[in-house]
């Protein structure tokens, strides 16, 4: 049998960065093949990939897409003994698995895929323990990568949970992706009770995973812990634009079903249900009016934002350095001074991804991540307007060839006689300065209405 593939299963085995392909067009006969084609061997890869699938979208455009392109598609990818992981991430532990996601920013509805690698598979050769099927058994996957967000969050005992909860997850969308990380581990809990209950021996991964976990009143209590966090949340106004818009809608969903179901009420003069109705009415509308009155909260700041800016601050001079050197031999000061750029470049770019929340969606990430750039480019051009505040000040003072770096770029001895000279000559205004360019450039889901 050939093993050849064309169109868009084609693409994705050609894929060496996360790519995104959209589903609209396709039914659900062209969608198991595309997945069987594409996932069904390991790709030939070092580093793990992302591949999204776009399988639905709001109301403008959800006729472009089949009505069960997503179950197609994850159903496919589960005959594949791919599994689902809902707090998987782009390393290559997390290959064979997936998670579903609803972009609220784009209301689009995609499946993320991380594909198995050939030296993954590799390495699990031969690997027969008990329990292999669990994976398409239940909601979590097992056993639990040690060091893994999953394996930290489940394992974590309530008291710890609920110590660092707020920090783990602080934003709204984080939460409440966590808590459907625990509603999918309950559920697992209460599939691997009814197995013992049945009389059928567990395996020895879901023996070490029902051990660890510590039972369905652990998993419980830590999500009434999320439950009330989110709920003070949304009561204070902690949220941001995206945060609000999907709850306002979610809400007004809500309205919209309780005043058919009144209507149909009231036409089989059931008047105890919609009076009861009603009354949920009530209490969605008034939510409603407190969520309107609530002012978006700009996304919070990156966790190592200050750490961040500092090295950015450390920047300006090396920077303002290479610009000034064009043209020019550097001396070998200059030449180590610049040598530390782009070790100070790779430290923000580490940073910048150790600031990734545990269940933060790629573009709310991308969002923060932006604004902390635009503060770093502030940075930046604060830093220039200050080198070029120099005039009028006596030479030697002044900003003459690298504003605040001069002293330790120039040469031993020369800012001393250059001072001593500006004290016997008539002070000259400096020549203006053209500003350097900035060293940067500006760059799940549930529908369920609870907090």
């Amino acid at each position: 049998m050939s093993n050849a593939v064309s169109g868009m299963a084609a693409s994705i085995r050609a894929a060496t960065d996360s790519e995104t392909f959209d589903l609209a067009g396709h039914d659900a006969a062209n969608i198991s093949q595309t997945i069987a084609d594409a996932f069904s061997q390991p790709f030939q890869l070092d580093q793990m990939i992302r591949i999204t699938f776009i399988t639905g979208a709001g109301k403008l455009a959800r006729q472009k897409y089949d009505d069960k392109a997503m179950q197609t598609l994850t159903a496919a990818l589960r005959q594949l003994d791919y599994s689902e992981d809902r707090g998987a991430s782009c390393v290559n532990e997390c290959g064979g698995s997936y998670k579903t996601q609803h972009d609220t920013g784009k209301n689009l509805f995609t499946v993320v895929v991380f594909p198995c690698l050939v030296e993954q598979q590799e390495d699990h050769a031969g690997d027969g323990v008990g329990g292999a099927s669990s994976s398409d058994e239940y909601p979590i996957s097992f056993p639990l990568l040690e060091g893994s967000v999953l394996h930290t969050v489940l394992l974590a005992s309530e008291e710890t949970f609920e110590k660092m909860a707020p920090s783990m997850c602080p934003s709204w969308s984080e939460k409440k992706y966590c808590s459907e990380v625990l509603k999918a581990a309950l559920e697992t809990i209460e599939k691997l009770d009814a197995k013992l209950m049945s009389g059928t021996p567990l395996s020895d991964d879901e023996n070490e995973f029902y051990d660890a976990v510590g039972g369905a009143t652990s998993i419980a209590t830590k999500s009434e812990c999320l439950k009330k966090l989110m709920h003070e949340q949304v009561e204070s106004g902690e949220l941001t634009k995206a945060e609000l818009e999907r709850l306002i809608a979610q809400v007004s969903d809500r309205i919209d079903t309780l005043n058919s179901d009144i209507d149909a009420a009231l036409q089989k003069s059931q008047e105890n249900k919609a009076a009861k109705l009603n009354a949920q009415k009530q209490k969605a509308e008034a939510r409603k009016r407190m969520l309107e009155g609530h002012t978006a909260k700009p996304p919070h700041n990156l966790k190592k934002e200050a750490q961040i800016m500092k090295l950015a601050k450390q920047l300006q001079p090396l920077i303002k350095l290479e610009q000034s050197s064009k043209g020019r031999l550097l001396s070998m000061k200059e030449t180590k001074a610049l040598a530390a750029k782009d070790e100070i470049l790779e430290e923000i770019s580490e940073l910048e991804e150790a600031s990734r929340g545990w269940f933060e969606e790629d573009e709310t990430f991308e969002i923060r991540l932006e604004a902390c750039r635009k503060k770093q480019a502030t940075v930046a051009k604060s830093s220039t307007k200050a080198g070029s505040s120099g005039k009028g000040k006596a030479p030697g003072t002044g900003s003459r060839s690298m504003n605040s770096t001069a002293a330790w770029l120039t040469p031993g001895g020369l800012a001393a006689k250059q001072s001593a000279l500006g004290r016997k000559t008539t002070a000259k205004k400096s020549k203006p300065r053209s500003n350097g360019g900035s060293a940067f450039a500006a760059m799940m889901d549930s529908d369920s209405d609870s907090d």
